[in-house]
């Protein structure tokens, strides 16, 4: 895969639930290999550099992960739905709790 660089126009914005933003863009008129370009990076996480044409005087790192959720709230995240699929009795956070001391005494048996 190549890297694309291009002059671009963000049109819109979309605040999401989780914090983050959606965006569109436009891009000057393309020929057919440069869509192709475009097209081969559908899905992929990208990492994008926004530079204005005119006054450039710093730049804005911005850090975060792109997926949304952490570890940590995947895990529980997978623990409720398999708590649902048990039935979904009584109340999930005594059975999180219980579910994470069993991973944890878990992890803690493969220690020396």
């Amino acid at each position: 895969m190549k890297t694309i660089k291009t002059p671009l126009i963000i049109t819109s914005f979309r605040s999401k639930v989780d914090g983050s933003l959606g965006l569109s863009a436009s891009t000057p008129e393309l020929s057919i290999e440069e869509k192709v370009a475009f097209m081969e990076l559908q899905s992929q996480q990208l990492t994008a550099f926004f530079e204005p044409e005119n006054d450039v005087k710093e730049v804005k790192e911005i850090k975060g992960k792109l997926d949304g959720k952490s570890e940590g709230q995947r895990l529980r995240a997978v623990i409720f739905v398999y708590w649902k699929q048990k039935g979904g009795e009584g109340d999930f956070e005594v059975f999180y709790k219980k579910q994470m001391n069993i991973l944890i005494e878990k992890v803690k048996s493969y220690l020396e």
